[in-house]
């Protein structure tokens, strides 16, 4: 159950994530069957939304309204290049510039128009763990608390928006809750009165793409207009875990994986996947890559069609908030061009360790950890 804990959270701090291989499938089904695991992964489509209803919008709050101090927009994450984290330190800019969180350990990292949003708690767990808390770190790595609790929930963010998305459930009915992290305050909150089921989460998976927030339930994927109030369904995929990037889904038909437009259904990009391949996005949307085998990868820039071949596998690497592919090996900081295929190692020495109750544990910007 989703608790708001606002003095408790204002004593805490942020951090960022390692990848592990994308499987939306995996995590639906393992979700329904309500296991546990440490570390997971995401993936689903999204579509064409058809609107049948209307929820009423409740608390649409102002900016920054009650004369609160509101975090000036810093552009996609913090700075551009490299993002990970090992431990409780956060590494952006290319790995030259940290921040530490003032907690146990970082669960997992998101890109935002405000900053790198960072969900850290006691431990390192998505799942089953506790109160998964926030902050927020802007560029100049100052860490902002976010007075937002969860547990057990999967949120949703827009990279090129400053919220935060998650769904609770209250009194026995589905809210979807929008907070603000540039000025942390709640928004909006809709109530979804159809969604009754969803797998072993707490409240339903959610993914934020726009003004809409897809809401994974098992009968069908839902949406939410957070502005507007207005409830629908998208009828181009099956119901269950959403993940969208930058407006854009990855969905199979067959040994066919395809990125669409989730506002319109478009198919932009059709890649021949075979039984074991998978797409996965960029955190805008503009690039996916694709294990050709085990031992290379391709990455497709879904407008222009084209690709570039990198070695090594996709879940080696992690997503720059720019869009450039880099991996940590050993101490040192690998990053690649999604347009040239060209990578170039850095100068930066990475440390062993990064504190907390997991001080080795290294985890890539913008990577999904769910079970």
């Amino acid at each position: 159950m989703t608790e708001r804990l606002s003095t408790l959270l204002r004593e805490e701090a942020s951090a960022l994530d390692v990848p592990p291989p994308p499987a939306g499938a995996v995590v639906a089904r393992g979700r329904g069957l309500r296991r546990r695991h440490r570390i997971g992964s995401a993936a689903a489509g999204l579509a064409l939304v058809t609107i049948v209803g209307t929820g009423l919008a409740i608390g649409l709050g102002g900016m920054g309204d009650d004369g609160s101090d509101a975090v000036d927009p810093a552009g996609p994450s913090t700075g551009h290049g490299a993002v990970f984290t090992l431990g409780t330190t956060v590494f952006y800019d290319g790995g030259t510039k940290t921040a530490t969180i003032d907690d146990q350990a970082i669960k997992s990292t998101y890109y935002t128009s405000a900053g790198l949003l960072v969900r850290h708690g006691d431990n390192n767990y998505s799942d089953g763990s506790g109160p998964q808390r926030f902050s927020l770190v802007t560029e100049d790595g100052t860490v902002h608390p976010v007075s937002v609790v969860t547990e057990d929930v999967v949120p949703g963010i827009d990279p090129a928006q400053p919220y935060l998305a998650y769904a609770e459930v209250v009194d026995g009915e589905v809210q979807v809750v929008v907070h603000d992290v540039s000025t942390d305050q709640e928004v909006a909150r809709v109530p979804v009165p159809d969604a009754k089921k969803w797998g072993g989460w707490s409240a339903p998976p959610v993914a934020l793409s726009g003004d809409t927030v897809y809401v994974g339930t098992d009968d069908v994927e839902r949406t939410v207009d957070w502005r507007t109030g207005e409830i629908g369904t998208t009828d181009a995929i099956g119901p269950g875990y959403p993940d969208v990037s930058g407006g854009r889904a990855v969905q199979q038909t067959g040994d066919q994986m395809t990125v669409v437009d989730v506002a319109t259904g478009e198919v932009l990009l059709t890649v021949d996947a075979g039984r074991t391949g998978y797409l996965q996005l960029s955190p805008d949307g503009r690039f996916a890559s694709y294990d050709v085998d085990n031992k290379s990868v391709d990455v497709y820039d879904v407008d222009a069609g084209t690709k570039v071949t990198l070695d090594g596998q996709s879940g080696d690497y992690g997503w720059s908030p720019d869009g450039d592919l880099f991996q940590v090996k050993g101490r040192q900081l690998i990053t690649c061009s999604t347009s040239s295929g060209e990578c170039t190692t850095s100068d930066v020495t990475i440390p062993e360790k990064g504190g907390g109750v997991a001080p080795d544990d290294l985890r890539y910007g913008n990577h999904t950890y769910e079970s």
